[in-house]
């Protein structure tokens, strides 16, 4: 470096140690500051050259320099009044150390001080909880724990422990001081007392003992027994009865407010300051002689009050200090007592009238009252009832009398009475005697004991409810199930009662039927409309059924009855039928079924007439128009045989073998027919005469030989067991055999056998044919009877179908009937039953 030069350290570096001294620092500082001023002046305005210091610095880094200057000596200062503050600070802490200390020890000596002289001190500051100090003796029995002790209603009476909380909060907010003796829980009294020192409200407890003690308890006493007259006479002042307090001299020392008003007194210092007697001096005279005899008296006396005679019970005890007296007013009741006795006799005359039997029992179940009815009831004798039985000896009496019932066990009716007896609320039951009497048996406990027992005999009652019931449920259910609408109306024109019919007749709803509405109501509530008869006669409609239920005039109350019809097309029969006490039946019965009945059965006979009469005539001409041909082509074919008309080839003779079998089937059938149209017409006669039954079989065997040969068929007559005759037509027998081997020979088997079978059973004789053919199917046997009905399944010939039919109604001409079984495996049997009886017998046609 050379010589008369200077170089800035770049970075100024300082160390202060803790415990510097003051003064050396702040030289350096100044000296700090002086460098960075020269620094900044730049160039000194020297003259001499030799006296300028340059440092080589630029103005910028100059003024750098000397702001860290500046920096530097600020924060040094700062270091040396922080240094003065700590050491002052420590100091004070000091200081105060020494005197925490000795308040501490203080605080120690004044609370080992307070709970040495066994008392709990309370010390309550602004905002804070409070301070306990000591502790009352264990055998006080106050709470230890600071918490429990605070809570004063938990050791303390309640009117205590608020009394106490009050005059604390008298004294924190007020400073009001306060003393009162407690008592605590082991019944020690307990002071407490509280006063104000400072800011601080100071409450302190402390047990009484010896003379202190007594003294408070005896005050106590006092209080509790002066709060106890005090309640008292406040007591005796609210009541309606006068009281009294005398001394050992007689004389009067309290008198209550109704005493006072007794004897016209303005107070009660006004009554004792007169002295004013209720009582007079005699009656007194006689109270006196009594207390000093017995001590206590209680008479029926009486006394002039507010200028009118009343009684009074008067009771009055010696005590002490003299004696004490009441008298109370029973005027009032000595009046309800006579009036009682005027009203109890008056109802048991009253009773002995009645026809219910009333019987009361004391609280030992001895009877005490009685009315004749239940002397009657129970047939009990006089002497017996003035003797006052009890009730359960009654029964017993009773019961080997007979009269109770015997159903239920004479303990089980004996518990039931004495329940009776312990009831709270009236019991009720029913006692079916023996001799068929029906009782109703109340029991109503009374309040003071014993019960009063009311039989009521429903015996009549019940019979008449019972034939009304049964009658009243027999009408309603015969209204209900009648076809005819039925209704009632009162006096007053609304509806009493009606059936279901009568609502369904006019639409009307279950809900406004139940309303008992008023026949213009009902009138209104139609939807179908009555109308007017069409040749133009006088109806009725809704305003005539009105006028008959409302009308009152005996003219206009009669029976009436007529037709109407109805917009919907039905065709009413209405009645209108005027009953007792100004009511009113309305009847409707729908004969719109009958009406068009009646007139589809004049049409009908109309038209039956007519087919009558065209029958009659189809049978008279078909009679002659069928019968004449049919002879003639039956006589011609005859004389083509005969040989003066000369010979015929083969063929001819086949022909004409045709011809007379088509014409005898033919004539078979229009003879069919015109039975069966004289049968209907009513026209067929019987010609009944004794019938040859061997003879009639035969006939008809021979009438179906030539189909018999021709199918190599045998018919086997049994008519042993049917007798030798009976009452018939035989042509129409002869018939109806011929019909049925007919009908067999069509069904039977080549080469068997029919069997015809007649035999008599009971007062019948029955035919049978038998085939032994494929038989008839189940579903076919009821229509084999009807009219053109023709089965050629498993027959050799179909023919019109009348055979069956005839052979029916010539059996049921007989009044007979015809009956048919049949089978696969043993063929058709035909059975027909005619009466084996008289003439009398048989149908007014055949006769």
């Amino acid at each position: 470096m050379p010589s008369g030069t200077w170089m800035p350290a770049r970075g100024l570096h300082f160390c202060v140690r803790r415990g510097a001294a003051a003064a050396g620092i702040r030289p350096a500082a100044v000296a700090l500051a002086g460098w960075v001023a020269l620094a900044a002046t730049g160039p000194c305005a020297a003259e001499e050259p030799g006296n300028r210091l340059d440092l080589g610095m630029t103005p910028h880094e100059t003024v750098m320099l000397a702001l860290l200057a500046l920096a530097v000596a600020f924060g040094m200062l700062t270091l040396v009044w922080l240094l003065r503050q700590q050491t002052r600070a420590e100091a004070e802490n000091q200081a105060l150390r020494t005197l925490l200390a000795e308040q501490s020890s203080e605080a120690e000596r004044r609370a080992a001080l307070l709970a040495d002289d066994e008392q709990c001190v309370l010390i309550f500051s602004a905002g804070l909880m409070p301070e306990i100090f000591g502790r009352l003796p264990e055998a006080v029995g106050v709470p230890v724990d600071p918490r429990r002790f605070l809570a004063f209603e938990t050791w303390l009476a309640p009117d205590m422990a608020r009394r106490l909380d009050a005059a604390i909060g008298r004294l924190k907010d007020r400073a009001e001081t306060f003393r009162m003796i407690l008592t605590a829980p082991g019944g020690a009294p307990v002071e407490a007392s509280g006063r104000a020192i400072g800011t601080h409200a100071v409450v302190r407890f402390s047990a009484l003992g010896g003379l202190r003690e007594e003294l408070a308890l005896l005050r106590e006493d006092f209080e509790a027994a002066d709060a106890t007259i005090a309640t008292f006479q406040s007591l005796c002042d609210g009541l309606d009865i006068a009281i009294w307090l005398r001394d050992r001299d007689g004389r009067l020392v309290w008198v209550n407010r109704a005493y006072a008003s007794a004897v016209d007194a303005a107070d009660a210092q006004d009554a004792l300051r007169r002295q004013a007697e209720l009582l007079g001096e005699r009656d007194r005279s006689t109270i006196a002689a009594s207390l000093a005899a017995t001590g206590s008296v209680a008479e029926r006396l009486s006394a002039v009050v507010d200028a009118d005679r009343r009684n009074f019970a008067v009771v009055e005890s010696a005590g002490p200090l003299g004696s004490a007296g009441a008298a109370i007013d029973v005027s009032e009741t000595e009046a309800v007592r006579m009036e009682l006795r005027q009203t109890v006799a008056n109802h048991s005359e009253t009773l002995d009238q009645l026809t219910t039997a009333i019987a009361k029992f004391d609280d030992k179940t001895h009877l005490v009252y009685h009315n004749a009815a239940f002397q009657k009831l129970f047939g009990l004798t006089n002497v017996y009832l003035d003797a006052r039985p009890d009730q359960v000896s009654m029964m017993d009496h009773l019961r080997s009398r007979g009269v109770l019932p015997e159903d239920r066990p004479l303990r089980e009716l004996k518990n039931e009475i004495l329940a009776a007896y312990r009831a709270t609320q009236p019991t009720e039951t029913l006692w079916h005697l023996a001799d068929g009497r029906t009782l109703r048996v109340f029991a109503s406990p009374a309040p003071q004991g014993g019960a009063t027992w009311i039989f009521e005999d429903l015996t009549e009652k019940l019979e008449l409810e019972s034939r009304l019931n049964v009658l009243v449920r027999l009408q309603g259910e015969t209204l209900d199930y009648l076809n005819e609408a039925v209704s009632v109306f009162g006096p007053d024109g609304r509806l009493r009662l009606s059936n279901p019919s009568f609502a369904e007749l006019w639409h009307l709803s279950d809900e406004f039927v139940q309303t008992k509405p008023h026949i213009k109501a009902i009138a209104k509530a139609v939807d179908v409309a009555i109308l007017s008869p069409a040749n133009g006669e006088p109806g009725i409609d809704w305003l005539g059924f009105v006028r008959a239920v409302t009308a009152f005039e005996e003219g206009e109350r009669r029976n009436r009855n007529g037709e109407f019809q109805l917009s919907d097309g039905r065709i009413q029969s209405y009645g209108i039928v005027p009953l007792p006490n100004g009511q009113t039946m309305l009847t409707f019965t729908d004969i719109t079924d009958a009406r068009r009945a009646e007139r589809m059965l004049r049409e009908r006979n109309e038209a039956l007439e007519m087919a009558d009469r065209v029958k009659t005539d189809f049978v008279k001409h078909v009679n002659y128009e069928l019968r004449s041909p049919l002879t003639n082509i039956i006589g011609f074919s005859a004389l083509l045989r005969a040989s003066e008309t000369g010979p015929l080839n083969a063929r001819q003779a086949e022909y004409l073998d045709y011809i007379s079998t088509s014409t005898a089937a033919l004539m078979t059938i229009v003879n069919d027919i015109l039975d069966l149209a004289s049968i209907d017409a009513g026209t067929m006669d019987l010609e009944f005469s004794e019938v040859e039954i061997r003879k009639v079989a035969e006939k008809a065997v021979e009438g179906i030989g030539d189909r018999l040969r021709e199918n190599d068929l045998h018919v086997a007559i049994d008519v042993a067991r049917a007798g030798k005759s009976f009452l018939a037509d035989e042509h129409r027998i002869v018939q109806v055999l011929f019909n049925l081997l007919s009908n067999a020979a069509n069904f039977a088997p080549s080469g068997s056998t029919i069997d015809l079978i007649a035999e008599q059973q009971g007062a019948e004789l029955v035919f049978k044919v038998r085939d032994r053919g494929p038989g008839i199917a189940p579903g076919q046997i009821a229509r084999i009877f009807d009219r053109f009905e023709a089965d050629p399944v498993g027959g050799r010939h179909s023919g019109a179908g009348l055979g069956l039919s005839i052979v029916k109604s010539f059996v049921e001409l007989h009044k007979g009937k015809v009956d048919v079984t049949s089978s696969r495996e043993n063929g058709t049997t035909v059975i027909c039953r005619f009466p084996a009886k008289s003439r009398s017998t048989l149908s007014d046609a055949a006769e």
